[in-house]
């Protein structure tokens, strides 16, 4: 049995689990949360996404190389300012940055480039700032 992408993602998410932005500390939506989220009462939450990849040949040396990316977006609600959702985003980034380790079980997970948010979102409601790591394993 194949574990590498359960350990994958779980080495991921489960150090996401531990990110604590804002004061007080945003929610965090998860794909693995069974039973729902619900966005709290300000609008204000991060929401993650987990997004594996064609796994890429590395060589006889290496083999098969897992990538992909992990997704973090800033939800605010709108009309409440872009500093502070900002300043999120950059805790965000300072928390996986490039090179930035991570196991589970046999699997070493490595987020191998600088994150990066993307222009913030805006609908009716909110703003979305996602916030975009690049992983291999």
């Amino acid at each position: 049995m194949n574990d590498k992408p359960a350990q994958i993602a779980k080495a991921l998410l489960d150090h996401v689990a531990t990110l604590e932005v804002g004061d007080p500390p945003l929610p965090i939506a998860m794909p693995e949360h069974a039973d729902g989220f619900d966005p709290p009462a300000d609008g204000k939450y991060l929401e993650v996404r987990y997004f594996p990849n064609v796994a890429a040949w590395e060589g006889l040396a290496t083999g098969v190389l897992d990538q992909g990316l992990l997704q973090i977006t800033v939800v605010w609600p709108k009309n409440e300012g872009v500093i502070a959702p900002n300043q999120i985003a950059g805790q965000i980034m300072a928390h996986m940055p490039k090179n930035r380790v991570l196991f589970e079980g046999a699997t070493k997970v490595k987020i191998n480039r600088e994150p990066r948010a993307a222009a913030p979102i805006s609908d009716d409601a909110e703003v979305r700032i996602p916030v975009i790591f690049a992983w291999v394993a």
